[in-house]
């Protein structure tokens, strides 16, 4: 029996360590505070992956394999705003590519559940904050997951 346990307990570790960690919850006004900008290390830039609410608007931007999407506080869209870079693959966590003449109702997102909302829908978005090193910070954050809510 002590030899099973022995063999079960490092097994129960791999798949616990295997959860992916939720990101931390940081309310929209403290985002581009420069709290959670990424910091230069070894050459790089590296930020902390947080997690923030709020609903997006298209108003300008070269689409490539992502996109700059600005992030509004509230449905209103005014006000402060966030740029976030979207992939655009057309799958999870990402958005479907968009047409030359784009209106707001062509951005539909792939929520990492699978689903499929428009831009009238609240979406949490779990970014990095994104920083050439050597330029003055920005209020970029990339994209890893995008959920309801």
């Amino acid at each position: 029996m002590r030899n099973f346990v022995l063999f079960i307990l490092p097994v129960f570790l791999v798949i616990a360590c295997k959860e992916e960690a939720k990101d931390k919850a940081v309310d929209f006004k403290e985002v581009c505070s420069g709290k959670y900008w990424a910091k230069e290390e070894k050459g790089s830039s590296v930020g902390e992956r947080i997690a923030f609410s709020g609903y997006f608007k298209f108003s300008t931007g070269l689409q490539t394999d992502t996109i700059l999407l600005d992030l509004f506080e509230t449905a209103e869209r005014k006000g402060k705003f966030i740029m976030v870079s979207v992939r655009v693959h057309g799958a999870k966590n990402g958005i479907d590519e968009l047409p030359k003449e784009v209106k707001q109702s062509d951005l539909k997102f792939h929520l990492n559940s699978g689903e499929t909302v428009g831009v009238d829908d609240r979406i949490t978005v779990h970014a990095e904050h994104i920083n050439n090193p050597g330029d003055a910070p920005t209020c970029l954050f990339k994209a890893f997951v995008l959920e309801r809510g």
